[in-house]
């Protein structure tokens, strides 16, 4: 770490790097590095892809898209104290027409007024206390943190239902859940309580909260998510504000998902929904992407039994290792095609390692795809993983395969490389800007902290 006097931070010597540049051992021992950098011409990306037109159409077109994504941000609260943080999220969920895309596309000028009207949006927006901030009767900052998060997911509602409620839910198909208000716990999240984790679990209750028979620590059902864990007290908390961000994402889709299946069916088969990002619950709380493809088989299932089209999902990622591999195989790829990736397939070709379980068993609820399409935008794609039959890494398993590509071929927009209109309204109206919100954030925070001070 560099010395700091006054705002001027130590820099490093020009030639600081040439010890390890020249140091013998560290030359052998990266000779042992791997990673999967493969030559197209040697993977089977024909034998593993499908021709658009040759997939069965099982359903129509969505007249509407749903896309949602989410925009986490930390900001210092104090220029004397640098190591006080308060950790924003926002999170939006918006509704694009379709028919006014396609209404737009065929006219000369595109109407402004019209552009207006195309998609309607909403935010919920969080704040949580971070490094060296406590709240209310909480004395350290990890319990602050379960408070907060507690909190909010009781006050912020999604089409007159809590976050809470659209959780507790959720994980009633799982072992967690014990009853339509109470969750198991499993372990008390104070980390200096003596049970360690070795007593019975603990049950706690929607608004009847727990207590902890050694410690007396109040345990909250939103402890189930474990994000705490990740909560230093001292040091940067961004991998616990992005927990709880890719939590609340994929709760906002079921919750809507729920609301229009219990109040309109056939509205429900006229939406799809778009993730910015992969079908995936990671770090502590990954346990809950098994509940949520549980949530989405019973929707599906209520849909056809009342004589309506299941509604297409599916998630869109613009980084990572698939979405690299996506880019070096593109050229090989045929226009209008989507490719299947199974176990093998994808630690031969585009991740390191190898295992016997299924890529992404324990985060994602879906099943990875890339999709070229006609003028040759490439997406890398995660649909749920319902099939009607053959294995689920083939595309032509999926019902909702072509109707889902042909929603995507609808909205694509020369905006970005490779990019949908809904996902880049859903990113602008989430997205908090790295320099300019960041610094408006922080003054915000500040003057609402000096007024609780005063």
């Amino acid at each position: 770490m560099p010395q700091k006097r006054g705002d001027i931070f130590e820099k490093a010597q020009r030639l600081g790097h040439k010890p390890i540049v020249e140091n013998e051992l560290v030359q052998e021992e990266l000779k042992d590095f791997d990673t999967k950098e493969t030559d197209p011409d040697e993977i089977p990306i024909s034998e593993c892809s499908i021709l658009i037109d040759n997939l069965e159409d099982y359903g129509e077109r969505p007249e509407y898209l749903l896309s949602i994504d989410g925009s986490p941000q930390e900001v210092a609260t104090n220029d004397d104290y640098p190591s006080n943080r308060i950790g924003f999220i926002q999170i939006a969920a918006v509704l694009t027409h379709l028919n006014l895309i396609d209404e737009q596309r065929k006219e000369r000028f595109v109407d402004p007024a019209k552009i207006e009207d195309l998609d309607e949006s909403a935010l919920q927006d969080l704040v949580l206390p971070s490094s060296n901030y406590t709240i209310g009767d909480a004395e350290t900052v990890q319990e602050s943190w379960r408070l907060k998060v507690y909190e909010s997911f009781c006050n912020r509602e999604i089409e007159g239902q809590s976050l809470l409620d659209v959780f507790l839910r959720i994980i009633q198909s799982n072992e967690r859940g014990i009853g339509p208000k109470t969750v198991d716990v499993y372990r008390c999240p104070n980390p200096d309580c003596p049970t360690s984790g070795t007593k019975p679990h603990i049950h706690s209750h929607a608004t009847d909260l727990a207590q902890c028979d050694e410690c007396g620590a109040t345990v909250y059902p939103t402890d189930a998510l474990r994000t705490h864990e990740r909560v230093n007290a001292n040091q940067s908390n961004e991998t616990a504000i992005s927990a709880v961000m890719n939590v609340l994402e994929h709760l906002t889709m079921c919750a809507y998902l729920g609301y229009l299946s219990e109040v309109s069916p056939e509205r429900l088969s006229r939406t799809g929904f778009v993730m910015d990002g992969p079908l995936a619950i990671f770090d502590t709380p990954a346990w809950l992407h098994e509940p949520i493809l549980d949530t989405i088989n019973k929707i599906y299932e209520s849909q056809r039994s009342e004589g309506y089209t299941p509604p297409i999902i599916c998630g869109i990622e613009k980084s990572g290792s698939f979405r690299d591999h996506a880019e070096n195989i593109e050229e090989k790829m045929e226009r209008g095609s989507v490719l299947g990736m199974d176990n093998d397939y994808i630690y031969n070709y585009v991740m390191s390692g190898t295992t016997d379980l299924k890529y992404g068993s324990k985060t994602y609820y879906g099943r990875k795809f890339i999709y070229k399409s006609a003028s040759e935008r490439v997406f890398v794609l995660t649909l749920p993983e319902i099939t009607e039959s053959g294995p689920s890494h083939e595309p032509d398993s999926y019902p909702l395969m072509r109707s889902t590509l042909d929603a995507l071929r609808s909205v694509e927009t020369a905006l970005y490389d490779d990019a949908t209109i809904p996902v880049t309204l859903a990113h602008q109206r989430a997205s908090i800007p790295l320099k300019t919100g960041s610094r408006v954030l922080e003054l915000f925070s500040k003057e609402s902290v000096e007024k609780s001070e005063e």
